[in-house]
């Protein structure tokens, strides 16, 4: 009998051992700059982190009022934190077939570059505020929490951005919980880089933190507002091709409608691409919303086909300029019912946001 408990207690013992093992924390990454003031919560007790201080992958990071990190996970993966801020890691799995990065943040400044889990899993890698669930595709953006707000920079980014559902494009900003996107300002990255980058550390205190590089291989990333990029003064096809994306909207006159219609579609400014084109008309006769527009702006000329809903087809065609404060367009429109061959034709005339 006494054997039997033995052996028994020593099986459960093993089985402890083995549970214990599989649930440890594991190293996910290190600290590659710092400014001192950052701890980790492992454990239940806090580490302070310092120069190569490994980082766990289920470590809550946290900053004081001086304190400042910048984190290189294992798959390139780089986090700057700004002071008082705190970051609490899920998941972060670098390798298999289903690598993914989730972290929640309760409050600060941080900087996050995407590193190799998003080009094998495009879906993996996210980050949850109070207010907002950021899903990104391989990207250069930053979070701000704080003050009962949460809002997200995309600063540079050749894919998708997605926060709450909402698409935002490079060189925009959204604030939640209002929804409001606007591009961003000078303002906005000196207000970034002033946050995550320790400029001048106390002596012993840490060292610089590295600025975000430029993904197109040059200095640091300058500000992409559309009032800040110089257009080509024969037309706006290669003055574009500087710039990034834009949301443009506006509205749709004619006389028969009972109000305004309106209209929206995002333009890529590095090749004059126009997509997820939105036509509404208000009128009853009409369907409420005609999608899937698509098109060009080539020079100064905008050209956008391919509305369809409802037994209805869209087309927009005019010219597209740049205001100094932003893109603006004007020009005329046509909907047409596809089985009487009727066509209701107007104008219209927005600008991007």
């Amino acid at each position: 009998m006494i054997r039997y408990a033995l052996g028994r207690g020593a099986m459960a013992l093993c089985l402890i051992l083995l549970v214990a093992s599989a649930c440890a924390a594991r190293d996910v990454g290190q600290v590659i700059s710092f400014k001192a003031g950052v701890t980790a919560q492992r454990g239940g007790q806090p580490v302070d982190l310092e120069m190569k201080s490994p980082v766990g992958d289920r470590d809550v990071l946290t900053t004081d009022a001086t304190g400042r990190a910048q984190i290189l996970f294992d798959d390139d993966t780089t986090v700057a934190l700004g002071s008082n801020t705190s970051l609490s890691l899920e998941t972060v799995v670098a390798e298999g077939s289903n690598p993914a990065f989730k972290a929640r943040m309760g409050q600060g400044v941080a900087r996050f570059i995407t590193g190799k889990i998003v080009e094998k899993n495009p879906d993996g890698f996210s980050v949850v505020t109070p207010d907002a669930t950021v899903g990104i595709r391989g990207t250069i953006f930053a979070v701000r929490v704080g003050n009962g707000t949460t809002t997200v920079f995309v600063t540079n980014t050749t894919k998708q951005v997605f926060v709450n559902g909402v698409l935002v494009p490079s060189g925009f900003k959204i604030t939640l919980p209002q929804g409001t996107i606007s591009p961003l300002t000078p303002a906005d990255h000196n207000f970034i880089s002033g946050s995550v980058v320790a400029n001048n550390p106390t002596p012993g205190g840490g060292v610089a933190l590295a600025p975000p590089p430029n993904v197109n291989g040059g200095g640091v990333i300058t500000p992409t507002t559309l009032a800040q990029a110089p257009l080509n003064s024969q037309g706006l096809g290669e003055g574009l091709r500087q710039l990034t994306n834009a949301y443009v909207s506006g509205s749709l006159f004619n006389s028969d409608f009972s109000a305004d219609g309106s209209f929206s579609f995002n333009v890529n400014l590095g090749s004059g691409a126009v997509s997820n084109g939105v036509m509404t008309t208000n009128v009853s006769a009409y369907p409420a919303t005609l999608s899937g527009g698509s098109g060009s702006i080539s020079g100064s000329s905008l050209n956008v086909n391919n509305f369809s809903g409802g037994g209805y087809t869209g087309s927009m065609a005019g010219t597209a300029s740049n205001t100094g404060s932003g893109l603006s367009v004007s020009g005329s429109f046509a909907i047409k019912d596809v089985s009487l061959s009727d066509v209701k034709t107007g104008t219209f005339s927005g600008s991007s946001k």
